[in-house]
């Protein structure tokens, strides 16, 4: 709650025997009254200040006070003025001698700043909070995880049953997958810190009925009842990453075989650390004569199954393989024994010979040419191109000894 600055006066009443013996000028004033005199001639008992149903209340506390029964202590009492308005006052009773006998010395402070204050923020609670649940965007309301308020838009965006199911949970983290758990704890932390305030990003949440989806998530620090807590406002936006997804996937690969493309590969290669590489360049033996006999439709289902062939093998070892161009593939392996490369390229070789295609009423087989070069020491993209280069001169040399064979080239 916002810091409120009562700047009152403080009134003092003297009461003895339920009449008021005594009042000082602000007492007066405080009930609408010029002088204390005008307040002495005007009322009877102090009762007189009290609305009737307060008053058995005020009488008890009175005698119990004054009979020792009840501990002096500051109370909240409603009031009303001469001209009957009601207004609320803190009071701090002490016992008194007032003329030999016991009486009540009470110091009146008007708090009605401070109900009117708490009555605007109610109202303005109020309507924050219909607000909220009345909103068309999920909000949630969590501190340290544990949800402490969340909209009926919210439980439709996570697929949840109810409002009641959410704030029953004691923390929200089985909706966060948990290979990003930690990510979320420093988020967490950092918002609380002022850090990525009203800044989106995209979360991905496993839903209340199991699947996985992708919210814009707008992150802000908010007072709940007294503390800090954390604002989310999701929008579901899976359709669009699963589009941006496919847009950034089609431009990495070959829409034929689903390998990576040239540029893609040569990324890959721009991120490598090893130091070891070696390189296979593979191409299909007399693939236009595949084409030419049996149709371009048979000719991509060889070129797909090559394709499969090499992504399983070299794949298996940490190495990537991509669609070089037409019939031709490239491979690259981190690897520093050439012989165990060469056994690879071999496997393939042989796997890729021993398939039976069918055209038609035609049954082929295909064989590939592989050339195999290495790098003991590949420092930059000018040693991977020399690297290149050396393999597809020993790719041309497989073909020139009569293809559905294996060559090596070191440098």
């Amino acid at each position: 709650m916002p810091f409120i600055n009562i700047d009152s006066t403080y009134g003092v009443v003297i009461i003895q025997d339920l009449i008021v013996v005594d009042a000082d000028l602000n007492y007066a004033r405080l009930y609408g009254y010029e002088s204390s005199e005008e307040l002495l001639a005007d009322i009877n008992s102090f009762l007189d200040l009290i609305p009737k149903e307060y008053q058995d209340l005020a009488v008890k506390n009175f005698k119990g006070t004054i009979a020792g029964e009840i501990t002096p202590k500051g109370h909240t009492f409603t009031n009303i003025d001469r001209y009957g308005k009601e207004f609320t006052v803190f009071s701090v009773d002490h016992v008194i001698k007032w003329q030999g006998k016991p009486a009540l010395q009470v110091t009146v402070i008007d708090l009605s700043v401070v109900v009117k204050a708490n009555q605007r923020l109610r109202q303005q609670d109020l309507m924050f909070r219909r607000l909220v649940m009345n909103s068309g965007q999920g909000m949630i309301v969590h501190r340290n995880f544990k949800p402490l308020m969340i909209n009926n838009a919210w439980v439709k965006e996570m697929r949840a049953d109810s409002i009641e199911q959410v704030l029953a949970m004691k923390t929200i983290l089985p909706i966060i997958p948990i290979e990003v758990q930690q990510r979320a704890y420093q988020r967490y932390a950092d918002v609380l810190d002022g850090d990525f305030i009203g800044k989106s990003h995209v979360i991905e949440n496993i839903c209340f009925d199991g699947q996985r989806r992708f919210f814009n998530a707008y992150d802000n620090v908010v007072e709940w009842e007294g503390e800090k807590a954390i604002q989310v406002v999701i929008e579901d936006c899976t359709d669009k990453v699963h589009y941006e997804n496919l847009l950034s996937y089609r431009a990495s690969h070959d829409s034929l075989t689903e390998l990576l493309n040239r540029s893609a590969i040569y990324e890959w290669l721009k991120k490598l650390s090893s130091q070891k590489l070696t390189c296979l360049l593979l191409d299909i033996d007399d693939f236009k004569l595949v084409n030419d006999t049996h149709g371009h439709f048979t000719g991509d289902t060889v070129i797909k199954a090559l394709a499969s062939i090499t992504k399983e093998i070299v794949g298996s070892r940490d190495g990537v393989v991509g669609r070089w161009g037409g019939e031709e593939f490239i491979a690259f392996i981190p690897l520093n024994d050439i012989t165990h490369v060469s056994q690879l390229a071999e496997l393939i070789r042989q796997r890729f010979e021993q398939l039976l295609f069918i055209s038609e009423s035609n049954e082929f087989k295909v064989t590939v040419s592989i050339g195999v070069g290495q790098c003991v020491k590949c420092i930059d993209m000018k040693c991977v191109e020399n690297l290149i280069k050396k393999t597809d001169k020993a790719l041309y040399q497989a073909k020139a000894q009569g293809k559905n064979s294996i060559q090596i080239n070191h440098y």
